[in-house]
């Protein structure tokens, strides 16, 4: 009786390789399926050996087997037979075999089983191991049931009936099974362990999983491959490699993040908010991806609404017993919650939440833009973009709505992009009216042009919604509809005069990182959080040397520091005993230090500079510009700006930087239409040696 390599236990197994059946009589064969039937020390088999001992061989359950050669192949019953094979060899030396008998190795009770119907003899092994007492794992589960539906072309109905099973948990199988052969195709494939199947299962079952992995049920397979990469990662052991100058590579290995269904039932609150993937993912853990993300946010808020709620309440009910310190104390408490309502109804406050990045990766920034219409500037189309891009020209020619129409477009459908660029056009420091947006957008809005290869369009529209909505004191909705390769994305805001607008969206995508900078607005957040980042690639304090260098040799250094409650960047100098604040210092050095913040924050993405040259002396400006191409160079950045001097234009020759990275336009206004010139870096070179050119 020969055993059967390819017995359903052994799929799973990394040792295990399909085997034809003129190979199966092979000793070599028979000794390994020997080996994984009875295990390590016959810990497979150990029930069966100390039955067997006692009871010695009761034929229960048939032995099931089919004619192979001169042999028989069992189909059911490994197990049990690999037992036998292995007490037999125990009797051969003499050793202990209990209660069994010479006798009971001579011949056993079998049923011959024919190739004619091999789908009912999967069949049979279901009932036994899948909806049977004696269970295989999962895997193994789900293997047969693969093999039913695909290799013999079985309908679903047939099988659930056959193995009394439920479609819902036949597809489930299925599906899981699917996402595991992803995995073991993948980069982390060596990696896959039985025990691993609860985890697949878990993400199958669970929808917000499913929809972040844009999970296709028909074609039982992920369409988010970047996603689906960067699953596979966080279960998995990773390796990084730590370089070090004139030492040994260092090699540090990563333990998996997600190691439990529950893992994936936690991740999964908070798999849409990015911020908390990445909190997750830097400190390789669930609980801390949890702690920095909104949902708990949400969760204790509204649980310290309600304990309010509860408390004041009670405090009412025996409010005869306060006394003076009492009222002294709910006056403090009536303050706070005060600061929690909006002095102003009707304001419109910028969302920091971070929005998906469309690519996973950016090889390639713009390097084509078509505006169709955005305030002055129509049917301007900008080819020959280059990693740097300098706009000039005379006033109210449009540089500006230039670099805005770039920064829009970058933004898709993620309207606060919008609203970030309204709140700088009004000079507004924090929140801006819904009355003030309404009257200020006027004329529709339509960009398009490539990025990464790839063509996008951006079009925002003021119209009246047809939602069923509360229209009380309604003014307007600004809808923004974006289109990316096959991709149409959509969000829209309702406007009221008296309330929060309401801002509605089911998925909101950006190309890349951006941010828009001008010397009339100051974003303290946006500077803190770009800190951050300067911080986490070492590049602070390339910052600081260089304003040390050429603007300030006293200054020694520059801290973020929390001041009641309030971060502030504090500078220390050799001339002051105490630290001051930044602010302090003049605009240029200000200036200088968030473009050079910004060039870090914005990694892989684009920055748009409006007025580069303001404030900045133009002894400085040569320096800066090499330090701003260096920087865009390091963090692959993309730079748009605009300048009205002539100094700046020749800075960024002067530096003797890289100009085939350099393209300049000339914006000028004939008969009211606004025209565009360029001319690439290396011309523009010739031209300001040779006849000192002025673009403006």
């Amino acid at each position: 009786m020969l055993l059967d390599p390819n017995n359903y236990r052994f799929v799973d197994k990394p040792e295990y390789k399909p085997v034809l059946d003129a190979e199966v009589a092979d000793p070599k064969i028979q000794l390994r399926t020997m080996n994984l039937l009875v295990g390590k020390d016959n810990g497979n088999i150990s029930d069966l050996v100390a039955s067997f001992k006692t009871n010695g061989f009761l034929p229960l359950d048939q032995i099931q087997v089919k004619p192979l050669g001169e042999n028989y192949l069992v189909l059911e019953g490994n197990r049990r037979v690999a037992t036998l094979k292995y007490l037999y060899e125990e009797y051969q030396k003499g050793n202990d075999i209990g209660s069994l008998t010479e006798t009971d190795f001579k011949s056993v009770s079998v049923v011959e089983i024919g190739d004619e119907n091999p789908m009912q003899h999967l069949i049979t092994m279901g009932l036994h191991h899948i909806t049977g007492k004696r269970r295989w794992s999962p895997i193994n589960q789900a293997q047969l049931i693969s093999d039913l539906i695909y290799k013999y072309k079985m309908p679903e109905d047939q099988v659930c009936d056959a193995l009394g099973s439920t479609k819902h948990m036949l597809r489930r199988s299925l599906r899981t099974l699917s996402l595991i052969e992803k995995y073991k195709k993948s980069d982390y494939g060596d990696q896959f362990e039985t025990t691993m199947y609860s985890l697949f299962e878990e993400v199958i079952k669970n929808t917000n999983m499913k929809n972040w992995l844009y999970w296709d049920d028909d074609e039982m397979t992920p369409t988010n491959e970047a996603n689906q990469e960067r699953l596979f990662s966080w279960i998995s052991k990773t390796e990084d490699i730590n370089r070090g100058e004139g030492e040994e590579d260092q090699i540090i290995i990563q333990e998996p993040i997600v190691t439990k269904s529950r893992d994936v039932r936690e991740l999964s609150e908070y798999i849409f908010d990015e911020k908390a993937l990445k909190k997750m993912e830097e400190s390789r853990s669930i609980s801390e991806g949890f702690t920095f993300s909104d949902a708990i946010g949400e969760a204790r808020l509204h649980n310290a609404l309600n304990n309010i709620r509860t408390e004041v309440q009670m405090a009412f009910n025996f409010s005869e017993h306060m006394g003076e310190s009492d009222y002294s104390e709910i006056t403090k408490l009536r303050d706070k919650l005060d600061k929690l309502i909006p002095s102003n109804q009707g304001v419109i406050s910028i969302n920091d939440k971070s929005t998906q990045l469309y690519f996973p990766s950016i090889t390639k920034h713009f390097s084509q833009i078509t505006i169709s219409n955005y305030r002055k500037l129509n049917n301007i189309r900008l080819d020959h973009l280059s990693r740097v891009n300098i706009f000039a020209g005379a006033n109210n020619v449009g540089k500006t709505s230039l670099l805005e129409a770039f920064y829009l477009l970058s933004q898709l459908n993620d309207i606060n992009g919008l609203l970030d660029l309204e709140q700088v056009r009004g000079k507004f420091y924090k929140e801006f009216h819904s009355k003030w947006f309404d009257r200020n957008f006027h004329n529709l809005i339509e960009l398009s042009g490539v990025f990464n290869d790839v063509n996008a369009s951006v079009t925002i529209i003021k119209e009246e919604t047809e939602e069923q909505i509360d229209k009380t004191n309604y003014l307007s909705t600004i809808k923004a509809y974006a289109t990316i390769q096959q991709s149409h994305l959509t969000s829209s805001i309702n406007l009221f005069s008296n309330r929060e607008p309401e801002l509605y969206y089911q998925k909101a995508q950006i190309l890349c990182s951006a941010s828009f900078t001008s010397p009339y607005r100051y974003n303290g957040a946006l500077l803190r959080k770009a800190h951050a980042h300067a911080v986490k690639e070492r590049y602070f304090d390339d910052v600081v040397d260089f304003i040390k260098q050429h603007l300030d040799d006293s200054i020694e250094k520059i801290e973020m520091i929390n001041i009641e409650g309030e971060s502030r960047f504090m500078v220390t100098t050799s001339k002051l005993i105490s630290a001051i604040d930044i602010t302090k210092y003049g605009e240029g050095l200000q200036r200088i230090f968030e473009i050079a913040l910004l060039m870090c924050y914005n990694k892989n993405g684009i920055l748009c500079i409006d007025e580069i040259d303001s404030a900045i002396h133009k002894s400085l400006l040569v320096k800066f510009t090499d330090f701003i191409q260096k920087s865009a160079e390091r963090f692959n950045v993309q730079i748009f700006l605009s300048t009205h001097s002539k100094e700046c234009i020749d800075a960024f020759v002067e530096n003797q930087h890289n100009t085939n990275d350099l393209t300049a336009f000339a914006l000028s206004e004939v008969d009211g239409s606004i025209q565009s010139k360029f001319i690439e870096g290396s011309r523009l070179e010739i031209l300001i040696d040779s006849v000192n050119l002025d673009i403006r």
